[in-house]
């Protein structure tokens, strides 16, 4: 094994001794938080003095709890509804499309990172590590950061692919066998309209798909309700039911091996039924984020299906993602490259798939207008199709009036006569 003359192997404190007050700090989001590192760091608060983490969607946010204001702020590009309430204080919510972090954050982007945590698999006989459940931004960053610790982790799985670094580009090892963080899918509660929602969505989603879903129960749904179909791919983030797909014979290897892998993301989120999977499975592909989350290339990937969710959509097909009654809950994510893409790719499909109300019924949650000082993540003009449980809208190339036809007759029968007299009005 080749090492450079920099690396040490040194425990949490000591690693943590390399960050200094006011450095920004990458760490990897999701079921790669490095928590031993977190941790140690905020067993020194009392030394740093306000360091900026970075990150997107986190489980456990120790380093924002109260008494740390001074030592530590968050910029995210995801606000989850946890942190809402410290948007202004210690977190600074960067309404950005996630494909632009890598340049944001590289070394000439608009914020260079000063140290970088990742979280990998044990070397292997080379000395390359993998980054295994979250190489999206962290590879970018940890690759052009002036200082690189990496909390090695026997519990890590080594997933294959462009998903590695070499212990000669990391400064500080620090060893650890821990469990990762979870994130279990699907387990919010679910009723007849998440289920008549995946079958609809099922239905739009043919033989030979590349399919892009995110977190929640109707993904989940959705991906219980493929059994039959073929030669599905799954691109951008794996979720624990790919398992199940692949043992269902959903996904299937490839017939040759110039085809691109059947499952390929930079993200995993899921539970030890997903890590024990993806670890050295030739069907997985790990990939940074600018050769996942960018449309450039979902662009060009044939039959390429992206299935995201919504707060709100108006009547003309303008998309919220972001915010409720202005209050900051979400984040674009990947939301808009995959949409994109899938506008665009040959025989795609983007759809924006979610209830018709809010809990319990008490809003339509598609509306005549937003409030004042609604963002709009998606134009009217990138938006395709849209499905909640009454069925499904097409919107690419209609008319406004038959736009606002089309959604009207998918919005809650309750709701649907007050957009009727908003569009009569108008």
């Amino acid at each position: 094994m080749m090492l450079s003359k920099k690396l040490r192997v040194v425990n949490p404190e000591e690693a943590v001794m390399s960050i200094q007050s006011g450095d920004r700090v990458v760490i990897p989001l999701g079921c790669g938080e490095p928590h031993v590192i977190l941790e140690a760091m905020v067993q020194q608060s009392d030394r740093l003095k306000g360091v900026e983490i970075v990150s997107g969607l986190l489980k456990n946010y120790i380093f924002l709890e109260q008494g740390l204001e001074d030592s530590f702020r968050f910029r995210t590009w995801h606000c989850s509804s946890s942190i809402a309430h410290l948007i202004g204080k210690t977190v600074h919510y960067m309404p950005i499309r996630q494909g632009d972090v890598s340049r944001l954050f590289g070394p000439d982007g608009v914020y260079p990172v000063d140290v970088a945590v990742v979280h990998v698999s044990p070397p292997d006989h080379h000395g390359f590590c993998s980054l295994g459940v979250s190489i999206g931004h962290a590879l970018p960053a940890a690759l052009g950061a002036k200082t690189v610790i990496a909390l090695v982790n026997e519990q890590m799985p080594r997933v294959l692919g462009k998903s590695f670094m070499h212990v000669s580009q990391i400064d500080y090892i620090v060893n650890c066998s821990r469990s990762l963080v979870e994130f279990p899918t699907g387990t919010e509660k679910t009723g007849d309209a998440e289920i008549a929602i995946a079958n609809y969505v099922a239905d739009l989603i043919p033989d030979g798909a590349i399919l892009q879903l995110g977190l929640g129960s109707i993904p989940t749904l959705i991906t219980q309700r493929l059994a039959g179909k073929r030669e599905i791919k799954i691109f951008g983030m794996g979720i624990d039911n790919i398992v199940d797909l692949v043992e269902n014979g959903v996904i299937q290897p490839n017939k040759t091996t110039s085809e691109m892998s059947p499952v390929v993301a930079c993200e995993f989120l899921g539970t030890q039924k997903l890590f024990n999977f993806i670890d050295n499975n030739p069907l997985i592909e790990g990939r940074a984020l600018p050769d996942t989350i960018n449309a450039l290339i979902t662009a060009n990937l044939s039959k390429f299906i992206s299935v995201q969710s919504a707060i709100e959509v108006d009547i003309y097909g303008q998309i919220n993602v972001e915010s409720i009654d202005k209050r900051i809950i979400s984040g674009l994510g990947g939301s808009h490259d995959f949409l994109q893409g899938a506008y665009h790719a040959p025989e795609g499909k983007s759809i924006i798939a979610m209830t018709s109300t809010t809990a319990k019924g008490k809003k339509s949650r598609i509306v005549a207008e937003f409030s004042a000082g609604t963002a709009v993540a998606h134009p009217r003009h990138s938006v395709d199709y849209i499905v909640t449980e009454y069925g499904v809208a097409r919107l690419r190339g209609k008319t406004l009036e038959e736009r606002a036809e089309a959604l009207i007759n998918i919005t809650h029968p309750d709701f649907r006569e007050d957009l009727k007299l908003h569009i009569k009005n108008k």
